[in-house]
């Protein structure tokens, strides 16, 4: 009876010690954590032929950004572009981001442009 409760005790401690977790190895986290908070055009009216800067507000590892508009010229790249259109009317100008755990969202502001 003693050699089996040896014998449980010494698998009972290889079957702890090899279920604890390394302090060495790699965390494979999300890291910061992903959120699209807003999409900010600085100027909600312009007029035609005129430049107004949009602005993607999003947190996360790696981000990418997809601009898409029906109408106008987007020009740069990233979480801040410019954005002109050439009549008037309100537009639509989308924005994509995605971070490199493949976490995607998508909004859109509206800009109005007059003469």
């Amino acid at each position: 009876m003693k050699n089996i409760f040896f014998l449980l005790s010494i698998l009972a401690v290889i079957f702890a010690s090899s279920c604890k977790k390394s302090s060495t190895s790699a965390d494979n986290g999300t890291g910061t954590a992903f959120k699209f908070t807003n999409l900010v055009a600085r100027d909600s009216v312009i007029k035609v032929n005129y430049e107004t800067s949009i602005t993607a507000l999003a947190t996360g590892d790696g981000l990418s950004y997809k601009w898409t508009v029906l109408y106008g010229t987007i020009s740069g790249s990233g979480a801040t572009v410019t954005w002109t259109v050439c009549h008037e009317d309100k537009f639509s100008i989308t924005c994509q981001v995605t971070d490199k755990y493949n976490h995607t969202d998508t909004k859109q502001v509206f800009v109005r442009a007059k003469n």
